[in-house]
């Protein structure tokens, strides 16, 4: 037994280390393998409360509660109310005793006077240590309504950035040091550590906290750079460019010079406390472009090497090496994982013992416990056999990091997965898909639905696939990485590709199916015949294609790409055929830029003229739209010439409808007719509905134009009819839209405005933004011709909304609208 006042030092110091990095009771009794009551025992013999665990307080959610609290603690203190408020400065009895029936109780005093409040609590009879004061002081805060943290996340802007991991576990020395970076003022803080560590997991938890949120109030913005991925490292000036959109910049107002843009990036930032996440970096050349110079800013990036080089050239650098969990995190991790009914008779040396095999990688731990859970049963093999059959062997998950103990855990689940499910991880791995439905991977494993249901669910089970509320699926990266390394391994080089290819087949098929289906009026294209094992899907209505554009239009654009990459340049231009009028619609014009191009490399090696010549089209329709005249009427030359080589009379009239919206654009309304008009006989010599519906309702828009609304009627009528018989709601929308305008021009108020708001609630129910914000541009104008000047306000300033949201020119014009006098 130690002397006495060796035990009171020993028990100072345990609650002094304790109060300094903020544990409690409990956590100290798992490292010292000591009950808790046994903590608690030292420090009181000694005097000493156990500093507050995180969360105690957080029960207090009532002035009542707070009150009943706080009696306890002067009961304890030995003292009695009249007591404590004589030895409290500027604190009455009366006004303790109201605190204690939880009533009046006081906000932070905005001036100089006293906090009555923090005084009380500072009285050294209560005991309380400066970290339970100020988690009371912020139960006190939100229960006046005057706390200082972000409670509700959507009031906080985090463009990208990931949602937290609900099994996050431990970490509080990490998160701890990031607060302290955070009060030191860091610009730039480095976590790095090997894969599977739990990088991003931390990164998103301290992202997404009150301190963080409170401290960067202009938000926070997120960006993989894909540093270790399956893909190429995003290089710098993408990065840049895909941050400048993410902060509202309208493409069409970047600058072309790579200097100027990163001007403009420094310069948005310089006025805006953002929190800056990159994740997954590469090298020091990726990130250093993209570091925020104001000081109001941090970039908070993630890596697997140490990007050294970042020390001499960036001040006020800050790292974080995050190392495996701390035995006491890896457990409770495990324990949460394996549930109650699996662990509660098993003991913590059989826990850690698994915990240690894993490495304390929360990837392994997870897989492992999923492993677990789904071929064992805790009766029939216990937790410490598992352990001992867990042969963890070292392989690295990329060139750059052969250090890993992630890839180990993966290929123990591998092995225990039935053959089919096997071959389906691997095939399933060789693609980019963000996510993918059952139907998708039944194409790609060529084996029936049902079946490939069935090897999902087992896939899903052993935790090496994730599965989301739509029951869509999805890869982990590394499992991805991990999956496509056993392909190579185990597929042959033939096999590889043909599933490579049976997964773009059926979005390919997929893709053209359901525009079809969605937009009866687009000219069919020839689908060259599919691979065998390949199950295209059928779409009876509109409703079913358009959700199944929504789902895989990610998967689409993912799927060009790939096609692109892997040598299937013949199908590019196909799925931009599918998904580039899906992205102008919905406004996202970048990367419609960026399909469209892709399209026409892709074409070009391939030496298809009919690829070329349409992808010449993909790229002159958003440079039309966004004024740069020249460049359309280049790629539309072009794109005449081949089609006139093939006598492709449908090319030559599609090449003519986008003529006649360039001589829109520059004003010349004649000629825009006459081209219309000649891509009119061109469709009706031809038998093609679609394109003689598009083309009335193009000459019915440009002889309004020319003062002719009395003539432009009939044309239009003619396209509705055409429209509404092929069922093409978009077709018949811009025509109604049309009609509206002619309406308008006629001094026909009231039938123009019902005109529109036909148009304008099909756009709204079709996801169409941008013609919805330009439909209700010319409703406000109506309304201002009839001279109601309200009704004018309130249309334009949801135009404006949309508008700005697009991130399109034409907003200024309506705001101008707005702000004119009256």
């Amino acid at each position: 037994m130690p002397p006495a006042d060796t035990a009171a030092r020993l028990a100072a110091w345990l609650a002094a280390h304790m109060e300094h990095h903020r544990l409690s009771a409990d956590e100290v009794a798992r490292e010292l393998r000591v009950g808790a009551g046994q903590v608690r025992a030292w420090l009181a013999a000694a005097g000493h409360r156990p500093p507050v665990a995180a969360g105690e307080f957080d029960h207090l959610d009532t002035p009542v509660k707070l009150g009943a609290w706080l009696r306890a603690r002067i009961a304890d203190s030995g003292l009695t109310v009249r007591e404590l408020a004589a030895s409290t400065e500027h604190v009455s009895m009366s006004t303790v005793y109201n605190w204690l029936k939880g009533e009046h109780l006081p906000a932070p005093p905005a001036a100089d006077e006293p906090d009555r409040f923090d005084l009380l609590l500072s009285n050294p009879a209560l005991g309380l240590g400066i970290h339970q004061r100020v988690q009371l002081d912020e139960v006190r805060r939100r229960l006046t309504g005057t706390s200082l943290h972000v409670d509700d996340p959507a009031a906080w802007d985090a463009r990208a950035l990931p949602a937290a991991n609900r099994s996050f576990t431990g970490r509080r020395a990490a998160l701890r040091r990031l607060d302290r970076a955070l009060a030191d003022r860091a610009a730039l803080v480095l976590v790095t550590g090997i894969g599977g560590v739990g990088k991003t997991a931390l990164a998103v938890q301290w992202a997404r906290s009150a301190l963080a949120r409170a401290t960067y109030t202009d938000g926070c913005l997120y960006l993989d750079l894909h540093g270790y991925s399956a893909g190429p490292p995003v290089d710098a000036d993408t990065a840049r460019l895909r941050l400048l959109y993410q902060l509202g910049v309208d493409p069409r107002r970047l600058p072309s010079d790579t200097e100027a843009q990163a001007a403009l990036y420094q310069r948005i930032l310089a006025d805006r406390r953002v929190l800056l996440v990159l994740d997954n970096a590469h090298g020091e050349p990726q990130v250093r472009p993209l570091l925020p110079a104001a000081p109001g800013c941090l970039a908070l990036v993630t890596g697997r090497g140490r990007l050294t080089g970042l020390d001499v050239t960036s001040p006020g650098l800050a790292r974080l090496d995050l190392d495996a969990l701390a035995d006491t995190e890896a457990t409770a991790l495990l324990r949460d994982l394996l549930g109650r009914l699996a662990t509660k008779d098993v003991p913590d040396a059989d826990v850690q013992a698994l915990a240690d095999r894993c490495g304390r990688l929360p990837l392994a731990i997870q897989i492992a416990a999923a492993d677990y859970l789904t071929h064992h049963h805790p009766r029939r093999t216990s937790l410490a056999d598992y352990t001992a059959d867990l042969a963890l062997g070292a392989l690295a998950t990329g060139p750059d990091d052969p250090a890993t103990a992630v890839t180990p855990a993966l290929d123990h689940s591998h092995r225990r997965l039935s053959p089919g499910a096997q071959r389906a991880y691997r095939l399933l791995g060789l693609h980019r898909a963000p996510d993918f439905a059952p139907a998708w991977a039944a194409s790609v494993v060529a084996e029936p639905l049902d079946r490939a249901r069935a090897l999902l669910s087992e896939l899903a089970q052993a935790n090496l696939l994730a599965v989301d509320d739509r029951g869509r699926y999805a890869f982990h990266d590394l499992l991805r990485e991990h999956a496509a390394a056993l392909a190579d391994r185990h597929e042959t080089a033939e096999d590889r590709r043909a599933a490579v290819g049976r997964g773009l087949d059926h979005w390919r098929a997929g893709g053209i199916a359901a525009t079809m289906a969605a937009e009866p009026g687009r000219d069919p294209i020839v689908v060259r015949p599919l691979a065998p094992g390949v199950t295209p899907e059928v779409f009876d209505d509109y409703d079913a294609a358009a959700r199944w554009i929504d789902d895989e239009l990610e998967g689409l654009l993912a799927g060009a790409a790939h096609a692109a990459e892997a040598g299937f340049d013949a199908d590019v231009w196909q799925f931009a055929w599918t998904a580039a009028n899906v992205l102008g619609d919905r406004g996202q014009w970048s990367r419609q830029i960026e399909l469209a191009r892709l399209s026409l490399e892709a074409s070009q090696r391939a030496g298809d003229t009919e690829a070329i010549a349409r992808s010449h089209r993909f790229v002159a329709h958003p440079a039309i739209r966004d004024g740069r005249v020249d460049e359309a009427r280049t790629h539309l030359r072009s794109a005449l010439d081949l089609h006139r080589a093939d006598a492709d009379a449908a090319g030559q009239a599609a090449v003519l409808h986008s003529l006649a919206a360039i001589e829109e654009h520059v004003g010349d309304y004649a000629a825009a007719l006459a081209c219309a008009e000649t891509a009119l006989a061109i469709d009706r010599d031809r038998g093609f509905l679609g394109g003689q519906g598009r083309a009335l309702n193009e000459i019915g828009w440009h002889l309004a134009h020319l003062g002719r609304a009395a003539e432009a009627v009939e044309p239009c009528l003619q396209a509705l009819a055409v429209f509404e018989k092929l069922g093409d709601r978009g077709g018949a929308a811009l025509t109604l839209d049309t009609l509206g305008y002619i309406r308008h021009a006629g001094g026909e108020h009231d039938a123009a405005i019902a005109e529109y708001r036909r148009a304008n609630a099909e756009f709204r129910a079709l996801g169409r933004p941008f013609e919805t914000a330009g439909t209700l541009d010319r409703i406000g104008d109506v309304h201002a011709d009839a001279g109601d000047r309200a009704a004018a306000r309130a249309a334009w300033g949801e135009s404006l909304a949309l508008f700005e949201e697009l991130g399109h020119a034409v907003a200024d014009e309506v705001r101008a609208k707005l702000e004119a006098p009256e």
